[in-house]
């Protein structure tokens, strides 16, 4: 079903353009309008707007006056109104008080710079929180739901924008809400004077042979855009055609629509990923596991950072236990020292040719890495990740499988003791959590060792706040070399279009980096698993994914991945397997 988003500025005719795109539809089936404003008895001139906008709407359809937008959306079937999301922002921001008073919202002075060269305002981390899970909440509902969806919204550059740090605040999270609204529709529209402009899409990417724009299949046909030939900070675009597609496929196979729950949203996921319904069983998981260590690791784990190198050799050996869960499901496997605190000269010298440090510094009192370090790191993981797309040459005959296919699914994982204090940081400074929500026991620690990781964690917090948005000087700051090649091994993998399935706390903390670097490549990935670590959660959140499986699970190297594997399988299984409906026998 189409999304469309119509901007505007205030009395643009963003509004009246959106009813009239509805009453032309030849077959919109329940028109739901969902109006966001709150009722304000007090202002005589908006009571009256409010009113006007009720009585054009037609007898038919049905309006819902609320703020829970995703609630509707995820029940709704025919087509749906939003109008408008930046009331809906507002009321938001209203629940979560991010305006009750000074503290709520930090900023340069009102006047000291202009509005849109000033510093970003930021909220209070409680309130950040709120906001945040609000807005991933109808993100999430914007992108799944089976409905005809056209969304209004302010272009926020177009309307006045106080010079203040409410003002700032408001700007940035409506022209953030706009882009991740825009990514994930159909069509965009710009009203302009009661004009309507049609903003071009993305462009099909050129295949890289012919120069040409790829061609996609669907059920034998062509249509969209096929692989994206890899543009760095950019994710490859998702054929939304074939998506449209694949739910009208699910949607109309021999069951009620939706009593598979996830199978069927994984199936349509993946199907938009391939470019191709129905969806095809991967045929490759290419999976990577990158080492490190970390220099609080004494002080915050129950284990020695001597056990890191032989876990490296345990994986490296085929005995470790991502190693057994690949064997099981068909996976390839690889590790990879990227800060290993020792000398592994006698392992094969490709498991060590990436290698930017032995270990890094205590993030809670000194930077981990050096700049150029961190540069280096995520480099070496964009190679890691297009060694595995590679079909041939010195990265096939390394796995010892010469002319093997492309990996067309791909997995991370992590391996290094002290790795959990970090990702806790990572987590607790991109989303603005208290380390006491963020941090957990790893692999272990008793409660002593608990106070003393959580004091690391804060006190690493805070030297990160400054660079949270900054990828490199973040990972330079509080994370390490292993860090660095997850995110950009993440990020490259969304560049290039192949679909990835997330392991647990350590790789997901790397994910928040790779979108700072690559915006948008969350796209490109699944949760595999749910992580007993409690910055799990919030990272997810923040990245608006949804784990696979809950096993309990806390190991790494790329186990919680791997075990939602044939969950994906049977994703695809219904996809190709399952009679449509129409084609039973009723008779």
């Amino acid at each position: 079903m189409e999304k469309v988003l119509v901007l505007g500025g205030a009395r643009s005719g963003k509004s009246t353009f959106a009813e009239n795109w509805v009453r032309s539809l030849a077959e919109p089936g329940v028109v739901t309008y969902v109006a966001t404003s709150r009722p304000a008895p007090d202002d005589a001139e908006w009571a009256e707007r409010i009113r006007r906008h009720r009585e054009r709407r037609p007898a038919s359809w049905q309006t819902r006056e609320t703020t829970d937008v995703a609630a509707v959306l995820r029940a709704a079937t025919g087509t749906v109104i939003v109008d408008c999301l930046t009331l809906w922002l507002t009321t938001v921001l209203d629940d979560a008080g991010a305006w009750d008073d000074d503290d709520a919202v930090a900023g340069p002075a009102a006047g000291a710079a202009d509005a849109d060269a000033g510093a970003a305002a930021a909220l209070d981390p409680a309130v950040e929180v709120a906001v945040d899970a609000a807005v991933a909440e109808l993100v999430d509902a914007w992108r799944s739901s089976s409905a005809t969806i056209v969304a209004v919204s302010n272009e926020v550059g177009w309307s006045v924008v106080p010079a203040t740090p409410s003002g700032r605040l408001f700007r940035d999270l409506l022209g953030t809400l706009n882009q991740r609204f825009a990514a994930e529709a159909d069509r965009a529209v710009l009203c302009v004077a009661g004009r309507a402009l049609e903003l071009p899409g993305r462009t099909p990417w050129p295949d890289a042979a012919s120069g040409h724009a790829a061609a996609t299949v669907v059920d034998g046909g062509q249509t969209g855009a096929g692989r994206a030939e890899a543009t760095p900070g950019t994710p490859a675009p998702i054929d939304r055609d074939v998506e449209r597609h694949a739910r009208e496929k699910v949607d109309g196979l021999a069951k009620p629509p939706g009593s598979l729950g996830r199978l069927e949203e994984i199936g349509i996921w993946l199907a938009a990923r391939q470019g191709t319904y129905p969806p095809r069983t991967p045929s490759r998981i290419g999976v990577t596991v990158i080492g490190g260590d970390h220099g609080v690791a004494t002080q915050a784990s129950a284990y020695p950072p001597a056990v890191t190198g032989a876990m490296v050799r345990t994986v490296h050996a085929g005995r470790a236990g991502i190693s057994a869960l690949a064997a099981a499901h068909g996976a390839t496997v690889r590790v990879r020292d990227l800060g290993v605190d020792a000398e592994l000269e006698d392992l094969p010298a490709e498991i060590t040719e990436h290698k930017v440090c032995r270990g890094t510094g205590r993030i809670d009192s000194e930077d981990a890495l050096t700049i150029d370090q961190a540069r280096a790191a995520i480099a070496a993981g964009r190679a890691l990740a297009a060694e595995e797309l590679a079909t041939d040459g010195r990265a096939a005959e390394e796995l010892r499988a010469p002319g093997r296919p492309a990996a067309d699914l791909l997995v991370v994982g992590d391996l290094g003791i002290g790795n959990t204090t970090v990702a806790a940081t990572l987590i607790g400074a991109i989303t603005g959590l208290d380390a006491r929500k963020v941090t957990g026991r790893g692999t272990g620690v008793d409660d002593a060792g608990l106070a003393r990781k959580t004091a690391i964690v804060a006190a690493a917090i805070e030297r990160a706040t400054a660079v949270r948005d900054d990828p490199e000087a973040l990972l330079a700051t509080v994370g390490g070399a292993d860090f660095g090649a997850m995110a950009g091994f993440l990020a490259a993998a969304a560049e290039h279009g192949v679909p990835v399935l997330l392991d647990g706390v350590v790789v997901t903390a790397a994910a928040l980096v790779a979108e700072l670097i690559t915006p948008g490549a969350a796209a490109w990935w699944l949760a595999g698993h749910r992580s007993v670590e409690p910055a799990h959660d919030a990272a997810l959140d923040r990245l608006g994914l949804e784990p696979i499986v809950d096993l309990r699970m806390r190991l790494g190297e790329g186990t919680g991945a791997l075990a939602a594997l044939p969950t994906v399988r049977s994703a695809v299984a219904i996809c190709t397997g399952m009679a449509a409906l129409n084609d039973l026998d009723l008779g």
